[in-house]
């Protein structure tokens, strides 16, 4: 699918599309031509997940990106990869004295 179908199934605007993948939160799609690319299935998922950080759980985009890095290293374990996302969503406790 291109970028306009890709904005349509997932309801992401395509300039904020773009900009997720400037951000590297978003892998470029495969080009079809020198200024188009095809999207899959995957980019969808992908996109859905960014939005869900984003407007649910309230995570700033830099935070996104760690996470997402982090869930997309092949050489962590899952439980590393889980561990590093549940620190990157979960606030600092304050200590009290």
């Amino acid at each position: 699918m291109r970028i306009g179908e890709l904005s349509k199934a997932t309801d992401v605007p395509v300039p904020t599309i773009k900009y997720y993948l400037r951000e590297g939160l978003l892998p470029t799609g495969e080009l079809s031509s020198p200024n188009q690319a095809a999207y899959g299935e995957a980019h969808v998922r992908r996109l859905r997940l960014i939005r869900a950080l984003i407007d649910l759980a309230q995570v700033p985009v830099a935070q996104v990106k760690e996470i997402l890095r982090s869930l997309d290293d092949d050489t962590e374990s899952l439980h590393d990869q889980i561990g590093r996302a549940h620190r990157a969503l979960t606030p600092p406790r304050r200590v009290t004295t």
